[in-house]
């Protein structure tokens, strides 16, 4: 096929006579035309590979003007035809690029000649185009940005995703240096600049901050261009967008330094399950190194109970959630441990897992955590027994036992007496060492199927499944022998005594609550027997305990509304009977009756009122003999009983201040009365009964020889005097035991230089016994009964009328003495 060739010629003669020479060539003449504004639009239609184009047309456009459309907008190359060859007709030929010239006239040979190396530069220049196109599709496709930087001209070019890349305008433009540098950091501009200067090469990854401020990671080259033939020297730059990848890299970095140092043992595994890969955390997990366990089955490696061969074909349809599980696992010295396991699948393909990954967490110290958790929920931290929610299960669980084979349980309800005096005046430290002791000789009395817990404080149960009575009533008696043994506290020996209570099921209760209900009730009521024993439920100890709770409420009431009164009893010096001070009795006015105090005070100490009680009893009898020593100016003395619980309170020895502070009453004229028990913690009591006596107070031992004083504990405390209780008294001087006791309480008094009372004294015998053996106050129904403060005016009115009894009532130390118990028409207790 030949070449088309389009002539524009407006000489009719010479455009034919053209025609016939390129025909004659073999040439195929697609057109000819008279004028640029036909030959623009006839090339357009016909899309010759040639035009022979006469530079002067004689109508409208000249051919070096339709040359030049022809050549931007259609890109068909020109060959000019002019009888002149003038410089300033060539310089208007030479702006469309033509691709050749000749001069009219010309020879065939010349035309040919012309044609044919017009046509070859434009099948070269269609060959670079194409070319040109494709690097620009590689390009577009590889998503490169390239630069060009002219440098003797500061002509700056981008091309391709130069502007996607750096956000700059890819327009040619004038540029001292490139534009995009300054994206760079000033580091990598320093560090470009001197590679290509010693390189004339660059290759490196760099950041750069466009406008827009998101760094970009690229990788970019840059290279000095040689110039060509009338060229200046260029630097051509390459760029590519790899943030991408350097984020996939960072990740990679990242999983990389987590699969190296996490905690976690991590195996990689291929689809045949053999290990291609584990992390440290594994290998110390296991105990193995790396090359131990390599091509390795994983199962057979780490799995006590291997995964069935389903298990793995299972995964992939889990599909990005994988499985998890404990499961049990063993180290190379077979020791075996449990492990929380999570496998997932990896697979190039939707159909074929690539790799498995397993991780596992060794759970063994998380296990005995738990078991540690679930040791300390059900058992007391302090003795190690169990604790009440282990009572709650375990008797549960024996009860549906019993049920349904029918057989019985014992429940032993354990609780010491007078603890909450050793642990307040002793201290916690003390008290917590004391129930340790107590909880191991309770493991040491008990059976092996019987199940200790310490309910709380000092309070423990004892549940005997397949017992009957008689078997608890002997794991009691054994208790009870054991826990009285003396304990060594802190040098302090200290006897610890318990009262138990038993109940049965199922005669006491078939339920957990009626049973604990039945051994409380039964352990009450030996208390009430004495303490230091066991009791075993019945029906009468629970109406007991109801009889109690009710007394409670009504005690609580009666301490809100303040409904207790003083009576007082006179004391008389016996060597001449006279009235040297009086005890205050308390009472509880309940409506028309006077409840005695040894019915409500234990329920009152039991319930913490006591201390609300004392502190108005020592309150009001300081008051009352304040009133009565100013009206009748005679120093009578009162004496306060305290409490066990009262004495052992922080702010005690503050409060007898304050007493005597709003009372006005000489501290001279108040003496307190302790009971024995109160001795139990010997240097805590020296400390108090000192601070008393520097206050000005004295001190008497109520009820002495009904308690566990010595010898050894009285000569070390600063007490002033021994009351002998009336139980002594009541049979002298006929009982010749009671009468041996008496002496000897009175020989110990004057031996240690204490003044000595004898309470209940209802006899003259009694008196002119007590009198003759040295026997310095006495007081009792011979005397006077207990009155109330109006009585006891008419009674002091009537008696200071009259003169004190042998007038020497001021010779010797006179007091009052103010205790709890005593009833009217009785002697009081103490």
């Amino acid at each position: 096929m030949g070449y088309r060739i389009q002539i524009v010629e407006d000489e009719r003669i010479v455009a034919l006579d053209l025609k016939i020479a390129l025909q004659s060539l073999g040439f195929d003449v697609v057109a000819c035309c008279a004028s640029g504004e036909e030959a623009i639009v006839v090339a357009g239609e016909a899309r010759p590979d040639l035009i022979l184009m006469d530079i002067h047309l004689e109508d409208g456009i000249s051919g070096t003007e339709a040359a030049l459309i022809i050549r931007q907008e259609l890109g068909i190359p020109v060959v000019y035809l002019t009888a002149f060859a003038e410089e300033i007709i060539l310089q208007q030929a030479e702006k469309s690029a033509p691709y050749g010239y000749l001069l009219k006239p010309f020879e065939l040979r010349e035309l040919n000649a012309t044609i044919r190396m017009a046509l070859a530069c434009r099948m070269a220049e269609v060959e670079v185009h194409k070319q040109r196109k494709l690097l620009m599709l590689a390009v577009e496709t590889a998503q490169l940005g390239i630069w060009e930087w002219d440098k003797q001209q500061s002509l700056f070019t981008g091309q391709g995703y130069f502007g996607k890349i750096t956000g700059l305008d890819m327009a040619p433009r004038q540029e001292v240096i490139p534009p995009f540098l300054r994206l760079l950091e000033h580091a990598d501009q320093g560090r470009l600049n001197q590679l290509i200067k010693d390189r004339g090469r660059v290759d490196m990854v760099t950041a750069i901050t466009p406008d827009d401020g998101e760094v970009v990671w690229v990788e970019m080259s840059v290279q000095e261009y040689e110039p060509q033939w009338q060229e200046n020297a260029k630097q051509i730059g390459v760029l590519r967008d790899i943030t991408e990848r350097i984020k996939s890299e960072q990740l990679l970095q990242q999983a990389g330094a987590v699969f190296q140092s996490t905690a976690e043992g991590i195996a990689v595994i291929d689809a045949e399950r053999l290990v291609k890969s584990a992390n440290p955390a594994f290998l110390r997990m296991t105990g193995f190194s790396l090359i131990e366990i390599l091509g390795m089955d994983i199962d057979e490696l780490l799995h006590v109970k291997k995964h069935t061969p389903d298990f793995y074909h299972s995964i992939a349809q889990m599909q990005d959630v994988g499985w998890h599980g404990e499961v049990m696992c063993r180290r190379k010295n077979g020791e075996q441990f449990p492990a929380w396991e999570h496998i997932c699948q990896v697979s190039y393909d939707n159909e074929f897992p690539s790799h498995f990954i397993i991780g596992c967490t060794d759970v063994s110290s998380i296990k005995k955590a738990e078991i540690e958790l679930n040791r300390m929920a059900f058992h007391d931290a302090l003795t190690e027994l169990g604790n009440r929610y282990l009572l709650n299960e375990q008797l549960a669980i024996e009860l549906r036992r019993a049920e349904i084979n029918g057989s019985e349980i014992g429940l032993v309800f354990i609780d010491l007496d007078g603890f909450k005096l050793i642990n307040d005046s002793l201290g916690h430290a003390t008290g917590d060492l004391l129930l340790k002791v107590v909880a191991q000789r309770i493991r040491e009395t008990i059976r092996r199927s019987d199940i200790a817990v310490r309910f709380g404080g000092d309070e423990f149960f004892i549940v005997c499944p397949h017992s009957s009575e008689a078997d608890c009533s002997i794991v009691a008696s054994r208790l009870l022998e054991k826990l009285e043994q003396p304990i060594v506290a802190n040098d302090e020996t200290i006897v610890v005594t318990c009262s138990i209570g038993i109940a049965m099921y199922p005669q006491h209760g078939t339920t957990a609550e009626k049973l604990l209900s039945a051994a409380d009730s039964a352990m009450y009521e030996a208390k009430e027997s004495g303490k230091r024993r066991f009791c075993t439920f019945n029906q009468s100890m629970a109406e007991k305990i109801h009889e109690r709770l009710r007394l409670e409420q009504r005690l609580r009431q009666a301490v809100k509304e303040r409904r207790f009164l003083l009576h007082y009893q006179p004391l008389v010096r016996m060597t001449d009977g006279a009235l040297i001070g009086f005890e205050a009795l308390l009472r509880w006015q309940d409506g028309d009756r006077l409840i005695p105090p040894d019915t409500f005070i234990p329920v009152a100490e039991e319930c913490g009122l006591i201390q609300e009680i004392g502190g108005w009893v020592l309150q009001q009898a300081c008051q009352e003999a304040r009133r009565w020593n100013v009206r009748y100016g005679h120093p009578l003395k009162v004496a306060v009983n305290v409490s066990v619980m009262q004495f052992v309170e922080p702010d005690f020895l503050q409060g007898i201040e304050d007493v005597l502070a709003t009372s006005r009453l000489a501290a001279s004229l108040l003496e307190l009365e302790i009971t024995e028990s109160v001795l139990q913690s010997l240097e805590d009591s020296k400390r108090i009964l000192k601070a008393l006596k520097s206050v000005g107070v004295s001190v008497a031992i109520d009820d002495f020889g009904t308690g566990f004083s010595s010898m050894a504990v009285l000569k070390d405390l600063p007490v002033d005097r021994l009351k002998i209780d009336r139980s002594f008294i009541c049979n002298i001087p006929e009982l010749a035991q009671d009468t041996a006791v008496c002496k000897a309480i009175i020989m110990l008094a004057g031996s240690l230089g204490l003044g000595i009372t004898a309470e209940g004294v209802e006899k003259a015998e009694q008196a002119d016994f007590l009198k003759e053996n040295g026997c310095d106050t006495a007081q009792g129904y011979l005397y006077a009964r207990p009155l109330d403060a109006r009585a006891l005016d008419a009674y002091l009115a009537q008696y200071f009328s009259r003169g004190p009894a042998g007038g020497q009532s001021g010779q010797h130390d006179p007091f009052i003495t103010a205790i709890w118990p005593g009833a009217e028409g009785s002697q009081p207790a103490s």
